[in-house]
């Protein structure tokens, strides 16, 4: 019975619930009471401002219980590249790719947000009507809708509460927010589970003889990410690193025979020293030079026995993680 009243409790102080005040509302049926000011006989009764007075009934919207002491819930844009609308019931969405398919992969989201959440949807022209559950509110029904703008690169997500949606525009208007954030969390979740994925991804690396560097077949951010994750793996402190100007600062401390069997890669055996890898953005693929501590280029053979060290690790998954 104690854990039970705990609960109740629990449940009565939610602040997303709770509506109302925790204090009483007897002050509603006080009113002003006062009396006449008492002038003693042969002086004049004080000139009094009425500029501040209030006037009867001059007091409008919700009073008392009738007032909803709950925070407005505000659309969030929680995804990167999205933006909230000024009328509050939808987000843009923008394009971050030339060949992002942006409105067929938002439809699909919102498929997959609806199952996630085991609501019961239909497709309607440009979007869907589901059913949903707001912070606070009962199941009610939602309208969809995808809006592309090919001038801005975006499109709009709106939702509108439709079919069971509470009388109070208030009400209306959180439940709208509600269901939007709720997506917007769905959404980036999907989109880290699959960069997730695709930083965990194969990257060929090879050498430029030529140029006297290495070359990653991948965009400079994935390479970036896939460098600062193996260096430590294989031997190598990372003392500097600025990934605006593109170099990375390490002192390579080697390991042991037994840990480079472990990692199931050809030993390194360049010079225990300090160095610099400078990477450079070739737009698809990313270049990687290696120097000495005083930035002068390292011999051919020491580019050549950490390619057939790094080239790969930088293939392998399990040393993304």
């Amino acid at each position: 019975m104690s854990l039970l009243a705990v609960s109740v409790l629990a449940g009565c102080s939610n602040p997303e619930t709770r509506s109302q005040a925790n204090r009483g509302f007897d002050y509603e049926e006080e009113t002003l009471r006062t009396t006449p000011l008492l002038i003693p006989e042969g002086l004049e009764a004080p000139r009094f401002n009425t500029e501040y007075v209030i006037p009867k009934g001059a007091a409008q919207g919700a009073t008392g219980k009738a007032l909803d002491i709950r925070p407005p819930t505000q659309v969030l844009p929680l995804v990167r590249g999205s933006e909230a609308m000024d009328e509050g019931n939808g987000l843009w969405f923008y394009q971050q790719q030339l060949d992002q398919a942006l409105e067929q992969e938002l439809d699909k989201a919102l498929v997959a947000f609806f199952e996630g959440s085991d609501a019961d949807f239909s497709r309607m022209n440009n979007g869907f009507e589901s059913d949903g559950e707001a912070i606070g509110a009962p199941k009610q029904k939602f309208r969809w809708q995808l809006t592309p703008d090919p001038v801005r690169r975006a499109v709009a997500v709106q939702v509108q509460a439709t079919e069971g949606a509470a009388a109070l525009a208030q009400d209306r208007l959180r439940a709208e927010a509600s269901m939007l954030n709720a997506f917007s969390l769905s959404y980036q979740r999907e989109l880290s589970r699959q960069q997730e994925l695709l930083d965990q991804g194969p990257i060929a690396l090879s050498q430029d003889s030529e140029q006297q560097r290495l070359i990653a077949e991948q965009s400079y951010d994935r390479t970036w990410k896939r460098l600062i994750t193996l260096l430590p793996k294989l031997g190598f402190d990372i003392t500097n690193r600025q990934q605006a100007l593109g170099y990375v600062d390490v002192e390579f401390d080697g390991l042991s025979k037994g840990d480079w069997r472990d990692l199931r890669l050809p030993a390194l055996t360049i010079p225990e020293q300090e160095y610099r890898i400078q990477l450079g953005d070739l737009g698809s693929r990313t270049s990687l030079s290696l120097s000495n501590k005083d930035r002068e280029p390292v011999p051919a053979s020491v580019l050549n026995d950490l390619s057939r060290t790094l080239a790969p690790a930088f293939e392998r998954g399990d040393l993304a993680r």
